[in-house]
């Protein structure tokens, strides 16, 4: 199995304030985050709101530029690629957002949406072309070619998703990178998505990068998990089955109900306090948190380390 993207020491460092009255403060909203994925592979990244996830996925496709790292696609690297090749580079690798009301122009209809990339490309293509290629790609994504007329507030909330992922999928990509693609859907929707989504990386042979809150999804859909603390990578779950060893992640783990009665449980809540992204302490940012936590904790700051082939960054692992 080959590597098609490989992340390394990516950082990002937002800085806000500055005045008489605002002194400047920083905030690194992804930190030291290393990953590689490969071709054919779905890694899902999981993480409260805030801990950098979304902002991890526009650094893979230097929407933002890092502050520090390297990120390697197809054995290219990205960050040292000048304007022309990066724009001819974001081919191979696209994004499905999370809001579909949002993601679709509105002056837009159905056929300018999904053949907009060829003209941010510079792929010529005749009326005829243009017809033929829509269709194509609606049929890919199950709606029908009848919509290529329609404006996007026409459309449901599931459809727009479709359209937005027929968009994605009109250049050919190896990567899509999925922004929590079914946060804002109904949970019929949902499961209709995650098929498609099925069902086209069997057939195209995609990779994937999905971001979700949802634990179940997650652990349906994907084949390895990312946990994201503050901006960290805490854990890397090497399979859905695997057994959760940072704290953090099993209680994630834990918040998840399962439909059956019988198996229902009483979960424990998280006591202590969120620390402030912008006055993160010296050790393990979870450590008020921690049930396990000691002195060490709170005064070192714990490494990524993968001695089992199970990277968790932990002083006291489960």
């Amino acid at each position: 199995m080959t590597t098609l993207l490989d992340v390394r020491h990516l950082s990002k460092k937002f800085v806000s304030g500055g005045g008489p009255f605002r002194p400047v403060r920083s905030m690194h909203a992804v930190n030291d985050v290393s990953f590689s994925v490969d071709t054919g592979r779905v890694v899902g990244v999981v993480g409260e709101s805030g801990c950098g996830k979304s902002t991890l996925a526009r650094l893979v496709l230097r929407l933002i530029e890092p502050s520090s790292g390297d990120v390697q696609f197809e054995d290219l690297d990205l960050l040292a690629q000048k304007p022309k090749p990066m724009r001819a580079l974001r081919a191979r690798m696209q994004m499905v957002f999370q809001d579909p009301y949002s993601a679709i122009d509105p002056r837009y209809t159905i056929r300018n949406a999904v053949t907009e990339p060829f003209q941010v490309q510079g792929v010529r293509q005749t009326a005829s072309e243009a017809d033929d290629k829509t269709a194509e790609l609606l049929s890919m994504v199950g709606l029908s070619e009848q919509l290529a007329g329609s404006y996007p507030h026409q459309l449901s909330g599931g459809q727009k998703q479709r359209v937005g992922i027929a968009r994605a999928l009109a250049l050919n990509p190896a990567l899509l990178v999925l922004d929590e693609p079914t946060a804002s859907l109904d949970v019929s929707v949902q499961a209709q998505i995650i098929s498609l989504l099925e069902k086209l990386r069997d057939e195209l042979n995609l990779t994937y990068i999905f971001i979700s809150h949802d634990l179940s999804l997650v652990k349906y859909f994907c084949d390895e998990i990312l946990v994201m603390y503050l901006g960290r990578v805490v854990e890397a779950l090497p399979s859905t089955d695997a057994a959760a060893r940072h704290p953090y992640t099993r209680t994630l783990l834990d918040s998840t109900f399962d439909p059956d009665p019988k198996l229902r449980r009483t979960i424990e809540p998280l006591g202590g306090e969120v620390p402030s992204p912008f006055d993160l302490p010296p050790g393990c940012a979870f450590a008020a948190r921690c049930p396990v936590a000691t002195e060490k904790c709170r005064t070192e700051l714990p490494v990524l380390r993968a001695d089992d082939g199970h990277p968790v960054a932990c002083h006291h692992p489960l």
